[in-house]
Parts: C-alpha cells; sequence; structure tokens
C-alpha cells in the first residue's frame, strides 16, 4: 500500500458477510485506540491495519477461527496477535450458542450429538508436539520455530516413534513418490493445523497453539501418567511391579507379554520392562551392601559430593546419529531434572554415576552402571557373541547394581524371541535388572529419574553409613584403569564367555 490512507476509505467499504461485520468492528476500534495515543498511528501500522480490514471486508464467508483468519492473503502474526482477544471472546460467545442449540434441538426430542474435540493418540507425533508447544507457552514462549519444536519434542520422550528418521527411512506417502512426499513424524503437523489446532505463520516458519490447540493439550496432558508414578524409588518394589513378575528368591522374572498385534507405546514398553518404576529390592543384593564414597566423622554426603550422570561419548540418543541434537537432548533433560551430566569416554558400560567433591578434584565410581542396547544392536550382538563379552566386562568391573537397557519394540523386529531369551537370562542367571524404553530421549528422561533417586538415597548417609557398608568406593581413575585391564583377554576370560554360552 502506498501512501496514508483516509478515514473514509475505511468507512466506505461494504463487508459482504454479515457475520464478519464484529471482526470489522473491532479492527477500527484498535486503529482508533492507537490514534489517539500520545505517539499516534504510524503509516505503516495503520496500512498494515487497513489491509486487514480491507480483506475481512472482501470475504464472503465468516471468520470464525484464527486459523481462518491468518490464513488470509495480508495478515501476518503482528495483527493475529492484536486480534487475539476477539476471537477468545467470540470462541466463548459461540461455546454458549452452541449449547443453547444443543439444548433446544434435545427439547425438541431431536438426538444431537455436541461436537467433540479433536484429540491425537496418546504419545503419537501429534500429542507429543501438542503438549510440547503448551508447555513451551507456560515458559513464556508463545511461538516455536520447526528444528526447536522438533529438539523438544524428542527430547520430552513423549512420542513412541521419532519426529524425523534416519536419513531415507521415511514412508512414502500415498499415491507420492517425489523427495517431498515422503511420510515422517513431522508430516503430522500438517493435520494439526487443518483441524485448528496449531497456526503455522511467517518465514522461517513459526508454529503456535490456538485457543482449541491450548484445550486439546491439556486434555492430553490430564490423561498423561503423572509424575509421582515415574517417580524413581530406592527402597521398596512397586505393587504393580510385584504383580507384573515372580518371584523367584532375589531375582524376579521379567513379563514379556507384549501384544505383536498393537503398535509400540510407552505403556505396552514399560509393561515389558521388569518394572514400571525403578526399585532397587529386586537387583540382586540389597541398598546396605552398596559401597560408599569416603566421609570424615559428622559429614553428610549432600555436604560434601554432588551425584553426576556420566555418559559416555559414543552414545547418540537420536535415530540419525546427529550429536549436535543428541546434546540439546541431554541439556534439556539435565534442565528438567536439574541434574548435572557429563559426557566422558567409559571403557565399560554407556552410563554411570559419581560422586564429585564439592570443593576437592577427588571424584568416587558410585554403585550403578547401565549397559544400553537398541533392539536392532541388540539382534546382531546376539548373532556375533558381543553382548556377551560385554557383559562379561560388566560383571567383572567391581559395580554391584548393573542395568540392562533395552531400547525399542523386540516384537517388531526379526529374531524377537532371541532377544526375549536374551533378556530373561541376562536377569536371571545374570543378576542385571532389565528395563525398557520406546526411544533414546525417553532413555535420557530415565536416566534422569534414576539419578534423582540415587542422589536422594545418598544424600542422609554419613561415616556411620560407610562403615556398615562394603567398602568404599573407588576413585574415578582407580575405576577407568581397573576396566581397561578387563580388555586384556585371559585363559579365564575365555573360559568364562564359554560357560554363558
Amino acid at each position: 500500500m502506498g501512501g496514508w490512507l483516509a478515514p473514509s476509505e475505511w468507512d466506505d467499504k461494504p463487508v459482504l458477510c454479515s457475520e464478519n461485520e464484529p471482526l470489522v468492528l473491532f479492527i477500527k476500534k484498535k486503529r482508533q485506540e492507537m490514534k489517539e495515543t500520545a505517539k499516534g498511528i504510524s503509516e505503516y501500522t495503520d496500512s498494515t491495519l487497513y489491509t486487514a480490514y480491507a480483506s475481512i471486508c472482501k470475504k464472503k464467508k465468516p471468520v470464525r477461527t484464527p486459523l481462518e483468519f491468518i490464513k488470509i492473503k495480508g495478515i501476518g502474526q503482528w495483527t493475529l496477535k492484536l486480534c487475539e482477544e476477539f476471537f477468545k471472546t467470540n470462541s466463548d460467545c459461540s461455546e454458549q450458542e452452541d449449547d443453547e442449540e444443543e439444548e433446544g434441538s434435545s427439547q425438541k426430542g431431536k438426538k444431537s450429538k455436541g461436537k467433540r474435540r479433536y484429540l491425537p493418540q496418546k504419545n503419537s507425533v501429534a500429542y507429543a508436539l501438542l503438549i510440547t508447544l503448551y508447555k513451551g507457552t507456560l515458559n513464556g514462549n508463545a511461538y516455536m520455530k520447526k528444528q526447536e519444536l522438533i529438539d523438544a519434542t524428542e527430547a520430552s520422550g513423549l512420542s513412541r516413534v521419532p519426529i524425523m528418521p534416519e536419513r531415507g527411512k521415511g514412508k512414502p506417502m500415498q499415491g507420492g513418490n517425489s523427495g517431498n512426499q515422503w511420510y515422517t513424524g513431522w508430516s503430522c503437523m500438517g493435520g494439526l493445523i487443518t483441524k485448528g489446532l496449531v497456526i503455522k505463520s511467517s518465514n522461517p516458519a513459526k508454529y503456535m497453539l490456538t485457543q482449541e490447540g491450548v484445550k486439546a493439550a491439556q486434555e492430553c496432558l490430564s490423561k498423561t501418567t503423572p509424575f509421582s508414578d515415574e517417580e524413581v524409588t530406592l527402597d521398596s518394589s512397586s505393587q504393580e511391579s510385584q504383580q507384573k513378575s515372580v518371584t523367584l528368591g532375589v531375582a524376579r522374572v521379567p513379563d514379556f507379554s507384549c501384544r505383536v498385534d498393537s503398535a509400540p507405546s510407552s505403556s505396552a514398553l514399560q509393561a515389558c520392562s521388569s518394572s514400571k518404576s525403578f526399585s532397587f529390592d529386586g537387583l540382586g543384593g540389597n541398598m546396605s551392601s552398596l559401597m560408599m564414597p569416603p566421609l570424615k566423622f559428622g559429614e553428610k554426603f549432600q555436604d560434601v559430593y554432588n551425584v553426576i550422570l556420566i555418559l559416555d561419548d559414543r552414545e547418540n540418543f537420536t535415530k540419525n546419529n546427529n550429536w549436535a541434537r543428541s546434546k540439546k537432548i541431554i541439556q534439556n533433560v539435565s534442565s528438567e531434572f536439574k541434574i548435572q551430566v557429563e559426557v566422558r569416554r567409559l571403557p565399560v558400560g554407556d552410563a554411570i554415576w559419581i560422586a564429585q567433591d564439592k570443593h576437592l578434584e577427588n571424584e568416587f565410581v558410585l554403585d550403578f552402571i547401565v549397559e544400553r542396547k537398541e533392539v536392532d544392536d541388540l539382534r546382531m550382538s546376539i548373532r556375533d557373541s558381543r553382548y556377551k563379552d560385554q557383559k562379561l566386562r560388566i560383571l567383572r568391573c567391581g559395580i554391584k547394581k548393573l542395568i540392562y537397557l533395552v531400547e525399542g519394540d523386540p516384537n517388531f523386529i526379526e529374531a524377537a524371541e532371541a532377544i526375549k531369551t536374551a533378556c530373561f537370562t541376562t536377569e536371571i542367571l545374570e543378576g542385571f535388572d532389565v528395563h525398557r524404553t520406546a526411544n533414546g530421549p525417553e532413555t535420557l528422561r530415565k536416566y534422569g529419574y534414576l539419578t534423582r533417586a540415587i542422589a536422594h538415597y545418598y544424600r542422609e548417609k554419613t561415616r556411620d553409613d560407610t562403615a556398615k557398608n562394603s567398602g568404599t568406593c573407588p576413585s574415578y581413575s582407580e575405576f577407568i584403569k581397573k576396566c581397561e585391564d578387563l580388555e586384556k583377554v585371559t585363559v579365564s576370560d575365555l573360559f568364562g564367555t564359554q560357560l554363558m554360552q
């Protein structure tokens, strides 16, 4: 638009759809309010408002939602924000009218159904995207850019499948064969926009929830397992985990009754684990036998040490092995759980926990270690016997609490029975605690819960507890040296491997 627009040009335009008259009046009212301020209204702002005003006047169909509004040519993010108040008020009025119409039709004896709000399936990509956007608004972020939203959603662990799969592994959309017609988890964003839950605007694209999207996200959250159910406990086994396992002395038989005829979900995967929450009574031995870092008389653990999660630097938590994105997910989990995470080269295992002195440079390895296996990698390592060698080294590293974490659902790959048998053997015969997760981000969240549980367990421990326990934790350097020595294959190692076959 060139030149400043005279007020008469605003007054004379006919509104082709009478339902749009309130919106036209709202825009004119906002313009008048700006003109009456001390600063007045700039030529650019007036031109922007006029574009919106003229476009609405020419619309032959009613504009009832922010989604319909933003699709109009010339309407941008600033104008949408300006009219947010109108759509919120108008939405409330529309809902009231719908209720009145429904009540009236019921009185006439007609069977009427209220319009049901679309809700994505739990643990689907759409479900995860909605909740992530909603949490962003709670943190003061009105919108999120595409990559920012993808990273945050993957870090949440709410989706059972990756948002963006490994390059070349997407599914072709029906009837499409070009490069841009391949289906990925992100493809469902188009459905959220079409259904009026999300608005896409600007270039580069920005995504924000509509009022309807906020309500849908809140409803999704209300159906999500409460945080307390995910809480990690160190002191006692949960009743649910006891129902899902058979007790054999101190060991437990994991339930592997996953349904093959249904898609894997977080809840289904949890049911295939030996317990829903982390419970360490059944890990072999009892908590009183855990080693403790050195403490002086009168000192408490929490006054001297910080618990730090150490991840092996070869670990990746995305499908396409993108380290930059993995690093972002690690940072998000560290921030969410308020824990310290460091990445180092580990000779044995994929994750350990250390007690780091708050004042000195001393570091001691706590009595927990994780071996993480993606189901496809586990399948391959079973074939070439690598998984036996790896477990043998972990069994000899001196750490008591051994966790074997299987990532993914074995029911959807070949050799599923071999994997289930291997997990059974790992837990019952070798003393590991076997757990399952759906994907890399969910694994990191499980690490987060476990880190907080370990810190909670140790925080009140004193020197007296050290005396009662079975020894002092090795220093980090001592642990590394011992593990490196395990790499040296001896006759006894080979004999031990043969016994495990």
